[in-house]
């Protein structure tokens, strides 16, 4: 063990600074496909993705761009065998998600880590932007929710005669623990 470690380059301290950033950032950016997947459904404030909106696309943007970069060079640092077909869509795929994660950082992960963090009863307003009556799968009953980040507009399982009731346009309530960043929703409930 101690042979291997003398064969690693010392890096420098910046770098390395560097490296966990990038890797605090991925992390947060997972966090939402994370608590999804556990079953907790995460809306940040409507204010909030309007105010980051364009502190999200040009991180998005610039995590795009230097993708291919950084898998290529980690390609050469630790050769595999790939072959051409893999290392193609590997490098070219790596754009997309890096602006994906990055951009999901600012927009769902900063108030998704606030509400965790500090999470007390909170409330948001929200319009409704469409309805699917579903009886079966993940997600039923969704009622999709405007102006949200992309594939996270949609908030489910919530009983068919109240999800019946809303129509494109209509003012929403949602209750849950969270900030007024966001909240993981609990409840929904229709405004006059």
């Amino acid at each position: 063990m101690e042979a291997i470690l003398a064969d690693r380059p010392n890096r420098p301290r910046s770098v390395r600074i560097f490296a966990y950033l990038v890797i605090c950032i991925v992390l947060l950016g997972a966090l939402p496909v994370i608590s999804s997947k556990l079953g907790y459904q995460f809306l940040p404030s409507v204010k909030w993705v309007h105010q980051t909106h364009l502190a999200a696309t040009i991180l998005g943007g610039m995590a795009a761009a230097a993708a291919p970069f950084a898998v290529l060079k980690g390609m050469r640092l630790q050769p595999r065998k790939h072959g051409v077909i893999m290392k193609f869509l590997i490098v070219g795929f790596s754009p997309v998600l890096g602006f994906m994660v990055f951009s999901q950082f600012v927009s769902m992960g900063i108030p998704l880590a606030a509400a965790m963090a500090a999470g007390v009863e909170s409330q948001a307003e929200y319009a409704v932007s469409g309805t699917e009556l579903k009886k079966s799968g993940k997600c039923r009953n969704p009622v999709k929710v405007e102006n949200m980040p992309f594939a996270w507009s949609k908030i489910c399982n919530f009983p068919a005669g109240f999800v019946q009731g809303l129509q494109p346009g209509s003012r929403i309530t949602a209750e849950g623990s969270g900030t007024k960043l966001g909240l993981f929703v609990t409840r929904l409930s229709q405004q006059d």
